[in-house]
């Protein structure tokens, strides 16, 4: 799980850095007059919801996958390894007899 947290991290941070060089590239096409100040402002703002959107449908995407499954804990592999180990004595005990 904290794997899969990572993984969504680093997209997380790879988004935020697209946003930088969209809001880069929206400032170079007003100082290019191809946009003006407002419709600039207004593209930029667009971009920023759609992305914060996006995110935010990711997360709860994996919320909702990650809550059904249960992960084992390390008592619950000891406990295992506990008995596997009885099991694995007595199948050599009963070669010896």
């Amino acid at each position: 799980m904290n794997e899969l947290k990572k993984v969504l991290l680093a997209g997380i941070g790879l988004t935020s850095m697209t946003m930088e060089k969209a809001d880069a590239f929206v400032k170079d096409l007003v100082e290019k007059g191809r946009l003006t100040v407002d419709e600039g402002k207004e593209l930029q703002s667009e971009l920023k919801r759609k992305g914060e959107a996006e995110a935010q449908e990711i997360l709860n995407n994996l919320n909702q996958k990650t809550q059904a499954v249960q992960y084992a804990t390390k008592e619950d592999v000891t406990r295992l390894e506990e008995k596997l180990n009885k099991v694995l004595s007595s199948l050599t005990q009963d070669k010896d007899e």
